[in-house]
């Protein structure tokens, strides 16, 4: 089968972007066009695919329908289609900010949704309206965002981020998005392709929340060995296998003990793998020899979809050579790779950005083998106390990513204290943290401002890649708190300094 083309995506605020800011619409009388969005939306076609999304919170706030919402929706996609314009999908959130929604704009829910359905990449996608939230949406997808001062957009210009793009009209900025636009890889491909080469014996690069994996059937021991070959891994270090569905562990462990499946029942889709006594239809490569499987079900979309449409478990260690900065976006694989891999599917920035929290079960003990998306305390306040594992012999390996070296730079890396002052020097490069730490330049990132772990961890190796890359002769990083996501953004920190 022949692999149709991904393509860019333009995802266009409705009201004040395409349409005159009037309020919430209930009458789709009342839709009025601005007079350049037709013009805009043909050469902006020739070359992406168009989505709306909006948020109509009067929904929420009983001032509309969602019939009401919905009938607008209607006249707006079929007076543009009648224009010669084809709106692929419309996507709206019905709810008030303060629900606490996972759809609502910045989120990138309906972005993930399109790329999982359309065959799009976020990367190479734009954003465009007239409020912050929708340049804040492209940084979170990954692509880039244009602001319009139309509808509201004067009103909140003094919101925007240095370094925003800003246009007067939908026209202006049609036009300064085929400037900026990029060519898409020839190896990115979509999320059914890549189940398929899956299904065939192939590996490809699959995005998840925590890193972006080197994915190949679990049960085909030919495949996997391409993994550990792409990757020059070490057979010793064994592979976490992924499934579609909690309801699939079956298929791959032989018994789950009660405090696993208490886990799965919390955690479970999310950055969490339990390594459990495997059956034997799990290659022994896959699982370095032991007589366990260290599984887990990821809560992306697209990896999701791809699992469930290859029909297979899917193994799936981080897409980058062994030891190396694990890739938290599909240009991190692309660099690295090239057209080596068998296809690399987009999935935006990955949320989490470290890798997940691995536990184990064995001496009537709970262990936690390596930090990771969910904290230790969290785990334990489900069920209990919870042993750090440690092993005094080097070849004992009882999970994946816990070798005294990892997740490395080329640069040489020093690990410091939290409170170490940054000493400015022309040849250093200095990872820092929280609100009393220097912020971001040229030498130095700051992993958060605000002291937000989750933030932190999710920039961590960005900020190394970034380091890494600008020639500096050696990078200071400074410990985090040592609680929560801290505890993984160190043990990420300790693993990369150790020679």
């Amino acid at each position: 089968m022949c692999a149709s083309p991904v393509k860019p995506a333009i995802f266009l605020d409705r009201d004040g972007t395409l349409i005159e800011d009037r309020g919430w619409l209930r009458n789709p009388a009342d839709a009025v066009f601005f007079k350049d969005t037709f013009d805009a939306l043909r050469t902006l076609q020739q070359q992406a695919l168009l989505f709306i999304v909006t948020n109509q919170s009067g929904i929420a706030r009983g001032l509309l329908t969602a019939e009401e919402a919905r009938q607008v929706n209607d006249v707006v996609v079929d007076r543009l289609r009648h224009e010669g314009i084809r709106i692929e999908a419309v996507y709206t959130c019905p709810h008030h900010r303060d629900d606490g929604c996972v759809c609502i704009k910045p989120n990138p829910f309906f972005v993930l949704q399109a790329a999982a359905e359309f065959n799009i990449s976020p990367e190479f996608s734009f954003a465009v309206g007239d409020h912050p939230h929708d340049v804040e949406l492209a940084r979170r997808f990954g692509g880039r965002g244009l602001y319009v001062l139309t509808g509201h957009g004067a009103r909140h210009v003094d919101e925007l981020p240095p370094g925003t793009c800003v246009a007067p009209t939908i026209g202006a900025a049609a036009a300064l998005i085929m400037g900026q636009r990029r060519d898409i890889p020839p190896n990115y491909i979509g999320a059914l392709e890549a189940a398929l080469r899956i299904r065939a014996g192939a590996v490809v690069a699959i995005p998840t929340e925590t890193v972006y994996g080197m994915a190949a059937n679990a049960l085909d021991a030919s495949a996997v060995q391409q993994v550990f070959t792409i990757k020059q891994r070490p057979a010793l270090d064994p592979l976490i296998v992924h499934l579609a569905d909690p309801s699939d562990l079956a298929r791959v462990a032989a018994y789950v003990p009660p405090a696993a499946q208490a886990l799965a029942e919390a955690f479970w889709p999310g950055p969490l793998t339990l390594v459990l006594p495997k059956k034997a239809c799990i290659p022994d490569l896959v699982t370095s020899g032991r007589d366990t499987v260290a599984v887990r079900v990821p809560v992306h979309p697209l990896a999701r979809k791809i699992i469930r449409e290859a029909g297979c478990p899917v193994a799936a260690p981080s897409a980058n050579r062994f030891g190396t900065i694990s890739p938290t976006c599909a240009r991190h694989v692309f660099e690295q790779f090239g057209e080596a891999v068998g296809g690399i599917v987009d999935g935006g920035p990955c949320a989490v950005g470290v890798e997940s929290t691995i536990v184990g079960f064995w001496d009537d003990q709970i262990w936690l083998l390596r930090p990771g998306g969910i904290p230790l305390e969290t785990i334990a306040a489900r069920i209990g106390p919870v042993a750090l594992y440690t092993s005094s012999h080097p070849d004992d390996i009882r999970a994946p990513g816990t070798m005294p070296r990892h997740y490395a730079p080329k640069t040489p890396m020093e690990l410091l204290d939290y409170n170490t002052p940054v000493v400015f020097q022309p040849d250093t490069g200095h990872i820092v943290f929280g609100p009393d730490a220097p912020q971001s330049s040229e030498h130095v990132t700051n992993l958060s401002p605000s002291g937000d772990m989750a933030e932190a961890a999710a920039a961590l190796y960005g900020a190394m890649r970034r380091l890494d890359a600008a020639g500096f002769k050696r990078i200071q990083a400074r410990r985090l708190p040592d609680h929560g996501l801290g505890r993984t953004v160190n043990d990420r920190l300790r693993r990369a300094a150790t020679p």
